[in-house]
């Protein structure tokens, strides 16, 4: 019966690869026949087309001919752009038809159907699926991981089935290596041969693997703030690169890439992530990290990746700056390059002018209109005065457009309100000397009303890396965006960040809905070091934490007498896992103790990772803790298991779960002299 069964799925996938090979060449031939056409429209453009503006009447068929071009070549654009996305989905197709394959019955008196599940859909003749998306409603009966009486949802109206087969492939283009019947995770094999293949440099989907918990994420109705709390080695990032590509199959028509924005604590890990989305035929929507944020809205001083402003602070020039009364040097001269146009004390006058409004929008824009104005009237009177002394006089006409064009810089000054000292007003308020980008930005929003309305989501990942008051300032700047936010409490690895309690007070505040899901089974990590990495924490929290992965080897514990002894540890360690296929890391506390074991290795030594770097294919390297988060590794070393390194306090305990719960397979941790003491073994 089982080979029969394989023998009738073989055939079905080499009819469906026939079927996909058929549908590339019919493809490809249609783009060189559309791009013929078009070079032969275009030569005959060439040829016919006459520009002719000698009256009005010539003038007007010459735009009208012009016109009519236009519309030909825009027709071209959109099905050559049409026909290359179904090319890229087949292409993608090709590498693997299918994942999945459900028999539902809807009904008792109808035959069951079969459909299988792939990472994108292809139809037959636009109405026939081949092959359905992943993210289609009839899919989540797959993900839902329950054979018998189930349901899936089309547009809040539920659909009541029977999952009489729950089907996984293994599958290399068009041949079926194995396929497997399951119904629960625990038994599902596709998951356990995923975790047991070696790690490379770059994450990959995990379309074809997700668990239960996971769907309930991927597939939750929209929120104005969702937290997904969910342990070590979780699959937090897949699942919300996942739901990004979610977000985009449900919202084809109305959203955008541009649309979306994913904050990420530095750059080797968004290179780790960027290959995710378009391999599921997405595009990565606008990644950054605090620092290129900062860049981005245009703050003029450089700060730290990790801002230490303080949510008392934002709050206090909130409720300070609308009873401020504005001094001169809360104003710069307006310059065009060289060019005094205004000074500030004429821009203050404008100020006072308008004192029956509070500091705030409505002042700095009705001032911002008044100064324009003016700007244009000394900007004409300036030019005036140079014709004058040159003898040549300059025409009136389109006298706007042409300061416009002429000192564009001057008045986009004015516009962007470029003319407040947002320095001096901040020191104001707050009373100190220096001032964070954070606080620089939230007084420019409060007195200009900056903002960007566009932005739709906002996925803040390791939400507990970043302070209050940077979520402040997004949840300020994006006005109109939805929240998703995931972290893991207990991988806080600074001190003052976020809790998640303050989370849900933030949403509370804005009276808007708040959501907190979980994820507490471990994908990641071998029972043995989840087992170590769980024992930091709370008993209760601790009970919940689980791990599906088979067993593996014991984490291996090793304390030093001397640097001698702890060098040669640390080379026979390292040379043992580089013989393993995958990659080790070894991770340190900061980058000092990088730089430092990184010199004592002397030429033996793997490369220290900065955070400009990318990580390498393959072997050893050295990498800070703050730099490691978020990333997962075949075989970590621990080469600083110190209390210096991880006091026995509640940070200390923070980053030693974050570093241990890097480990996918193999965990070693040494330490030269003593043992932190919040290690259990």
């Amino acid at each position: 019966m089982e080979k029969e069964v394989f023998e009738k799925e073989q055939a079905h996938l080499s009819k469906t690869y026939k079927r996909l090979l058929e549908m590339k060449e019919e493809i490809e031939s249609q783009i060189a026949a559309l791009d013929e056409k078009a070079l032969d429209d275009k030569n005959d453009m060439r040829d016919n087309m006459r520009f002719d503006y000698a009256d009005i009447e010539t003038t007007m068929e010459t735009l009208a001919e012009l016109e009519v071009w236009n519309r030909y070549i825009d027709t071209y654009n959109v099905e050559s752009d049409s026909l290359g996305k179904r090319l890229k989905t087949v292409n993608k197709l090709l590498e693997s038809p299918y994942f999945a394959k459900i028999q539902l019955q809807f009904d008792p008196s109808e035959e069951p159907e079969s459909y299988y599940i792939g990472r994108a859909a292809i139809s037959e003749n636009g109405y026939d699926q081949m092959v359905v998306d992943w993210r289609s409603p009839i899919a989540e009966v797959y993900y839902n991981q329950e054979t018998g009486h189930t349901h899936y949802t089309v547009e809040d109206r539920e659909i009541p089935v029977d999952l009489q087969l729950r089907r996984q492939f293994d599958i290399e283009k068009e041949k079926l290596i194995s396929y497997f019947d399951t119904q629960i995770a625990i038994e599902d094999p596709m998951l356990l041969q995923s975790l047991s293949q070696t790690h490379s440099d770059k994450m990959k989907a995990i379309t074809a693997t997700i668990q239960k918990e996971q769907n309930t994420v991927i597939r939750y109705p929209d929120m104005p703030f969702l937290l997904v709390n969910g342990i070590a080695g979780s699959g937090k990032t897949s699942v919300l690169l996942q739901r990004i590509a979610y977000l985009f199959y449900q919202k084809r028509k109305t959203l955008r890439p541009d649309q979306v924005c994913l904050m990420t604590l530095n750059p080797v890990f968004r290179d780790y992530i960027d290959n995710v989305l378009p391999d599921l035929g997405e595009t990565n929507p606008l990644t950054l990290t605090w620092q290129e944020f900062m860049e981005m809205v245009n703050v003029p001083f450089t700060s730290e990746e990790f801002d230490y402003t303080e949510e008392k602070s934002l709050k206090k020039i909130h409720k300070a700056l609308p009873d401020l009364v504005p001094e001169v040097d809360d104003f710069f001269d307006i310059r065009q390059k060289d060019k005094l146009v205004l000074t500030k004390n004429e821009v203050f006058s404008v100020v006072k002018k308008f004192s029956q409004f509070p500091m705030g929008v409505r002042l700095m824009q009705t001032v911002s209109d008044e100064l324009e104005v003016r700007a244009k009237n000394a900007l004409h009177n300036m030019d005036h005065d140079e014709s004058d002394s040159s003898g040549v006089a300059k025409s009136d006409s389109a006298e706007n457009n042409r300061i416009e064009n002429d000192y564009g810089g001057a008045l986009r000054e004015i516009k962007h309100c470029s003319w407040i000292n947002i320095m001096h007003v901040a020191k104001r308020i707050l009373g100190t000397p220096q001032i964070t980008a954070a606080e620089w930005l939230y007084t420019k929003m409060e007195l200009s009303g900056e903002c960007d309305r566009n932005m739709k989501y906002i996925m803040v990942d390791e939400v507990q890396d970043y302070t209050m008051a940077q979520m402040m300032v997004f949840k300020k700047y994006f006005p109109n965006a939805r929240f998703m936010l995931l972290g893991d409490e207990f991988q806080a690895i600074r001190e003052g960040t976020v809790t998640f309690a303050q989370l849900a007070d933030m949403a509370k505040e804005d009276k808007k809905e708040f959501v907190e899901l979980p994820l507490m089974t471990s994908y990641r990590s071998s029972p043995e070091i989840t087992a170590m990495f769980s024992s930091i924490l709370p008993e209760k929290k601790k009970m919940m934490v689980s791990s599906v992965k088979r067993p593996g080897e014991e984490v291996s514990v090793k304390v030093c007498s001397s640097d001698k002894e702890y060098i040669e540890a640390l080379k026979d360690q390292i040379a043992e896992y580089e013989k393993m296929d995958g990659l080790t890391a070894v991770i340190c506390r900061n980058q000092y103790t990088c730089e430092k074991i990184s010199a004592d290795l002397k030429d033996s030594s793997p490369k220290v990772i900065a955070e400009d770097d990318t990580l390498p294919k393959s072997g050893a390297f050295i990498i800070e803790l703050t730099l490691a988060k978020g990333l997962e590794f075949d075989h970590v070393i621990l080469a600083d298991a110190t209390p210096e390194s991880y006091p026995d306090d509640e940070l200390g305990n923070h980053c030693l779960y974050t570093a241990m719960s890097r480990a996918t397979g193999h965990l070693a941790l040494l330490a030269n002299g003593k043992l932190a003491e919040n290690i259990k073994h």
